[in-house]
């Protein structure tokens, strides 16, 4: 990492330091983490959510692990389609959502 900040500082209008070169990028390296976490987590609740509704109304279980591993990659468009379209008659029936 020293070697990449004293590469950096010595290009023509740097202003900054070594040492202010390695705080910003421990500060990068810390936001890149949280956001990893927080899409690892996002994901995991989407594929949770679609694994029970899958169970719940009753679809074959390899094609249940195939609707959560979807929901896991595209969880930002699955949240809004379970809110819009899936949260209807079908979960009435069953309101333990696939729980014994």
């Amino acid at each position: 990492m020293a070697n990449v900040a004293k590469a950096v500082s010595s290009q023509e209008g740097f202003s900054g330091t070594v040492e202010e070169v390695e705080v910003y990028y421990g500060h990068f390296m810390t936001a890149a983490l949280i956001y990893i976490i927080i899409s690892i987590a996002f994901g995991v609740g989407a594929a949770v959510l679609s694994y029970r509704y899958n169970v719940a109304v009753g679809t074959g279980t390899t094609l249940t692990l195939v609707y959560a591993g979807l929901a896991f990659f595209f969880s930002y468009l699955y949240y809004p389609f379970y809110a819009l379209v899936l949260t209807g008659d079908k979960l009435k029936k069953n309101i333990n959502m696939g729980r014994r």
